[in-house]
């Protein structure tokens, strides 16, 4: 079993949660341990579309990371929270005296590129260790703006405080983060009242799997949900190895192919088979990085 599930995690669970239950499923229905990972941490409150890697897929975990991603989020002005969310607890309330045309020309003026301070309750590592745990000991830790893109912002909603949005991001995007910046921008705060992820790339939580429902399915059902690895890796270019060429790729051998144009590609033989992944460098020289045998 190999390749990847789209699963629609629900509020309130972790990401490791969601991916020890799925493994532990696949033990009980398969008989083996299979490998289990996911391509994106989802914030505990949060729900939406998890990309849940099976098998050899395990090792494509970072080529799906850098897919954009969408959300729809909802914020509540007034309040700000040292989470940045509603799990976290209330540090500051203000007045809020915008108008909803006002808020509509802030909230607009985030798409942009621009760098985005992580929220100190985040994943990101510090000289070892997370955010996340600095922030529980009270300690301030140390973050860097990262460079995001927001493509694309949707105002679906505004029932003061309250504003509903939709985005399109790059991938590493924090929505707490965001909405913390709007409600800066509004001079009264702002903390994430609800989060839901709709899409990963082209997969959209439309086409996921709720995960009480997947831990109901047989080995069949959930093959049958399976995206294989050559299809999960839409977003990468296919090239096809001539015949003989398959053991140099499998050994690790570096070979000229006719192929022209630099960057990463999934490279399949001549039946269709996906072997790997490889990186066409300078020359058309075929480097491969990973061999999925």
């Amino acid at each position: 079993m190999d390749g990847i599930f789209l699963v629609d995690k629900p509020e309130n669970i972790t990401s490791n949660y969601l991916v020890q239950k799925i493994k532990k499923h696949l033990k009980k229905i398969t008989g083996k341990e299979i490998k289990v990972g996911h391509t994106g941490t989802l914030d505990f409150f949060a729900s939406g579309l998890m990309v849940i890697t099976v098998g050899k897929a395990t090792r494509l975990t970072e080529y799906f990371q850098g897919l954009d991603k969408e959300y729809t989020a909802e914020g509540e002005l007034g309040k700000i929270t040292d989470t940045y969310d509603r799990q976290g607890k209330v540090i500051e309330e203000r007045e809020c005296n915008i108008t909803e045309e006002k808020l509509k020309e802030i909230i607009l003026s985030f798409q942009k590129t621009y760098p985005q301070m992580p929220p100190p309750y985040s994943s990101k590592r510090i000289g070892g260790k997370r955010a996340y745990q600095l922030a529980k000991k009270g300690i301030q830790p140390q973050l860097k703006p990262k460079i995001v893109s927001i493509y694309q912002i949707q105002i679906l909603e505004i029932k003061l405080p309250f504003f509903k949005i939709k985005v399109h991001c790059s991938s590493g995007t924090y929505i707490r983060s965001l909405i913390k910046e709007i409600g800066d921008k509004a001079d009264c705060g702002a903390y994430v009242s609800y989060l839901r992820r709709t899409k990963v790339g082209k997969f959209s939580v439309e086409e996921a799997v709720k995960l009480s429902e997947l831990l109901k399915m047989t080995k069949d059902e959930l093959v049958n949900r399976l995206i294989g690895m050559k299809d999960a890796l839409y977003f990468l270019t296919e090239l096809i190895l001539d015949h003989g060429f398959d053991d140099r790729f499998i050994k690790g051998q570096r070979f000229r192919v006719k192929q022209a144009g630099k960057g990463l590609v999934k490279v399949l033989n001549k039946e269709g088979k996906l072997l790997g992944i490889g990186e066409i460098k300078e020359n058309n020289i075929l480097q491969p990085l990973k061999v999925l045998l």
